[in-house]
């Protein structure tokens, strides 16, 4: 599983493993720093968007799996 993946699902928690395999895959230290913002300003936008009951003005997606 991918590091955003992780660390939406564990919820920021991310074992040292997927650390190596995310630095195994060719990521560098910033790029991970990079996934990670990206995923927190993902988290901040759903949660404020929720919060301010924000509608919804595009087709909604379902994930599945």
């Amino acid at each position: 599983m991918d590091l955003a993946a992780v660390m939406v699902r564990d919820r920021g928690t991310v074992a040292d493993e997927q650390l190596a395999a995310a630095r195994c895959a060719g990521l560098s230290g910033g790029q991970i720093i990079e996934v990670i913002a990206h995923v927190a300003v993902n988290v901040f936008t759903d949660c404020l968007a929720t919060a301010a009951r924000a509608d919804i003005d595009w087709p909604l997606v379902r994930h599945t799996g």
